[in-house]
């Protein structure tokens, strides 16, 4: 075996030593692209309180980074001649769902997400977002997140200003490996051909004096 082909075998064994001892070669980052919800609460004495408990009792889904119609989230329910639904806007400016994990826990700004009901050409909505924060388990994707809403009008007049909302279900992630970065690699890299070349010479000058 010649010098270079010592040296190559010499750094591949040295990268594998660093991964099997858990300087992780690659790691898996997480991305939610929904929150598939199979049950939900809302925890307001508002006089539309137990419509958005049904609304939100049901199994739905909310979608990250785009924004969803009145029939999207979840099925609208009919009430007094009226239909009530959820759905998510930028009418206030509010920026489409959105989600980051780190480790377990787990952030979504729902600051687009709105209650509404319409009757004909007549709408109503309020603004019921904010942001919510819970856990998520890495492995089967489950999740549990919670916010609080502030009624500052509308709906707010004469009744709780505070509502509590509660979402649980399964996560739609996505996960991709993400390498270990360029200059670790070429740093562990140098310091095995660094070594390899070291012990190449060491063993060159132990057989010139061995005689």
């Amino acid at each position: 075996m010649n010098t270079m082909r010592q040296v190559a075998l010499f750094s591949s064994t040295v990268v594998l030593v660093f991964c099997l001892m858990g300087f992780e070669c690659r790691a898996e980052a997480m991305s939610v692209t929904s929150l598939d919800f199979t049950s939900g609460a809302v925890n307001w004495g508002g006089s539309y309180g137990w419509k958005l408990d049904r609304l939100f009792s049901q199994d739905g889904s909310l979608t990250m980074g785009s924004y969803q119609s009145m029939s999207d989230i979840v099925d609208p329910i009919l009430c007094d001649g009226k239909t009530f639904s959820l759905f998510t806007s930028g009418l206030s400016g509010a920026p489409a769902p959105s989600a980051s994990v780190n480790g377990m826990s787990l952030s979504v700004d729902l600051s687009s997400l709105y209650f509404g009901w319409t009757r004909g050409d007549e709408v109503r909505a309020w603004n019921i977002g904010g942001l919510a924060t819970g856990l998520i388990n890495p492995q089967t994707s489950e999740f549990l997140v919670s916010w609080e809403h502030l009624f500052t009008g509308g709906l707010a007049k004469g009744e709780d200003h505070t509502a509590t909302f509660f979402l649980q279900g399964t996560a739609g992630v996505e996960t991709s490996p993400v390498p270990l970065s360029a200059s670790v690699l070429f740093f562990v890299t140098g310091l095995a051909l660094m070594g390899g070349l070291y012990w190449r010479k060491s063993r060159g000058a132990l057989a010139g004096t061995a005689c």
